[in-house]
């Protein structure tokens, strides 16, 4: 266990304008802090040290510098810094730690940060220009809502993304120098638009504008729409520089990473299975103007590496993983299965057995995703492989509503189908006593944030699958109580994707587990961060207290300094050997 904690990967990459400097994040030191690496070789260096952690980061125009977002506590107040490429000269430019700065892009001059906050109002972000030299920063674009990108064009033009209704319906703004705003993208139909980046006078995007699955398309100044690459996978990662982009292509949950350079569009060859690593605050495919690609690459039994590849070449190995002297035997090997729901469509998944096994039935945790419309793939989690390693199977399910697969599969659990999703949970636990993967009353289920609601529902709304154990990390248990806590900005986002608070109450209400403890059958353990902003920590508090006011014995884990998860490698310490443990208490034997 400890080797497992141990072990560290990198993720969160940007190139230097000129190709030379590897830029990425990783929690080496017990927090995520920023790295960099020369590509063609040599040691890696700390750049930061005055931050919790840090968050989005961007490389200035000209390489001479780099602004990042910081917080503490996983409060995700991110704080608006800049350093010098080399990591010196570390300051602040906000100062406003009750409200939240995304880092977006850089002016074209590389004289101020573009930075997306909430200032005038808890619940809307607008985008503001901040200067390196300290005078005040100026209001590029007013939104009532929520915006988490920008792209600053060559001629001092912006192209400003925002949400609509929802994170995967967006809108495109080109902002003008002198202050006046044109959108891009039309009311219908409402669509994907992101990770807009310049490109041919216009803009590159990935969109589902017409179709089902995510493509690339370039949106022009005058607002013209065109696909330029339209495979039938997902395309969901995308960089730009110059002439040049590359991309990468869902698989089944793994990676094929593309690159376009005049006109050719090849593969990046030399890369082991795997995926690009999921981060939901940077990226994990980075590229330079001379053709090199960089790649945060993750697999299920080694922590993400980085991997570069110059034109022309294949990909070689920069940032290898540390893998603290683990030996291969007993870690994951993956199977990409399948199996039937309760309306007969088909439920994607991954099996992770611990590698070497003996075959036949064995302890099975179920562990469910985040999002909702997170998706499982290949991806290094020291929980995940210490369970492996402990000798349980780890299923995780793509249930309905996953990403990954296109917008039709997406919305499969949107507000009144939420519990269809749950079902496909169900089973795929029955699936796996069906085809003799594990005994039935050896079963547990685990899953963090969404994927903690999904736990709870299991537990309380399919009792009868008699459940071993379960584990909900910073889950939901009441939607009235998440909605009145939740941070104000995420609540119209949510309310399009999990229902009304008001007009979809008393369904809400219906399907809360907190309504039905009653039910619960299986022991439960329960974490939390205290600082949490997306679901508040009152969510672990009521459950703990309810089930414990009825005489049931709940594990609670409670830690002061996180929040939406654990980011603190002391507190996974602490945290992860508890749950293997528990699932040994309760899986091993019936």
């Amino acid at each position: 266990m400890t080797r497992i904690l141990d072990a560290r990967g990198a993720s969160r990459l940007a190139l230097s304008p000129d190709g030379t400097t590897l830029y990425y994040v990783s929690d080496l030191t017990g927090t995520i802090q920023l790295w960099s690496v020369p590509v063609g070789g040599g040691a890696p260096v700390r750049l930061s040290y005055e931050s919790d952690r840090i968050g989005a980061y961007r490389v200035s125009p000209n390489g001479a510098h780099v602004a990042y977002g910081a917080d503490e506590g996983g409060d995700e107040r991110w704080v608006v810094w800049v350093m010098r490429a080399d990591g010196s000269e570390a300051r602040p430019l906000t100062n406003r730690r009750d409200r939240i700065h995304h880092v977006v892009d850089w002016t074209p001059d590389g004289g101020a940060v573009l930075a997306f906050a909430n200032l005038r109002d808890e619940r809307y972000f607008d985008l503001h220009e901040i200067p390196l030299d300290g005078n005040t920063p100026r209001l590029l674009f007013r939104h009532d809502g929520t915006g988490f990108r920008a792209t600053a064009l060559a001629d001092g033009r912006v192209v400003v993304t925002t949400n609509r209704s929802r994170g995967d319906e967006n809108h495109l703004t080109l902002l003008e120098p002198d202050g006046s705003a044109r959108r891009l993208t039309p009311d219908s139909p409402a669509a994907m638009h992101l990770e807009a980046h310049a490109y041919d006078g216009g803009v590159l995007v990935l969109s589902d504008r017409g179709r089902d699955k995510a493509a690339i398309a370039r949106v022009g100044p005058d607002g013209s729409f065109a696909h330029v690459i339209a495979p039938d996978r997902v395309v969901d990662d995308l960089d730009v520089a110059g002439s040049r982009y590359a991309y990468a292509l869902n698989v089944d949950g793994r990676s094929e990473v593309h690159l376009v350079s005049e006109g050719k569009d090849s593969v990046v060859g030399g890369l082991p299975p795997g995926d690009l690593a999921t981060d939901l605050i940077g990226n994990s495919l980075a590229l330079a103007a001379d053709g090199t690609v960089a790649l945060a690459w993750a697999r299920y039994d080694a922590p993400s590496a980085v991997y570069v590849a110059r034109p022309g070449r294949p990909a070689r190995l920069v940032v290898p993983p540390q893998m603290a002297g683990l030996s291969p035997e007993g870690l994951p090997e993956e199977e990409l299965v399948a199996w039937r729901s309760f309306d007969g469509r088909t439920i994607p998944g991954f099996l992770l057995r611990p590698r070497g096994a003996r075959s036949g039935p064995r302890p099975t945790v179920v562990q469910v995703h985040g999002g909702p419309e997170g998706q499982a793939r290949p991806l290094w989690n020291p929980l995940t492989v210490a369970l492996v390693a402990a000798g349980f199977n780890v299923l995780q399910p793509n249930v309905r509503g996953s990403a990954g697969y296109g917008r039709a599969y997406m919305s499969l659990d949107d507000v009144r189908l939420r519990m269809d999703s749950v079902k496909d949970l169900d089973a795929g636990a029955a699936w796996l006593a069906e085809a003799g993967i594990a005994p039935a009353s050896r079963i547990g289920v685990i899953g963090g944030s969404y994927g903690g609601f999904m736990t709870l529902a299991a537990i309380t709304f399919c009792p009868e699958r008699n459940w071993a154990a379960a584990v909900d990390i910073v889950g939901i248990a009441s939607w009235k109580t998440f909605f009145a806590k939740t941070a104000a900005w995420r609540r119209p986002l949510r309310a399009a994707e999990y229902g009304d608070p008001e007009k979809d109450a008393e369904f809400l209400e219906s399907i809360s587990p907190l309504n039905f403890v009653d039910r619960i059958r299986a022991p439960l353990m329960v974490i939390h961060g205290a600082n949490d902003p997306r679901v508040p920590v009152e969510e672990a508090e009521q459950i703990v207290a309810t089930l414990r006011s009825r005489g049931r014995a709940v594990d609670y884990l409670r830690y002061p300094d996180e929040g939406h998860g654990l980011a603190k490698a002391k507190n996974r310490a602490d945290a992860w050997p508890k749950v293997v443990a528990f699932f040994e208490k309760y899986l091993a034997a019936d």
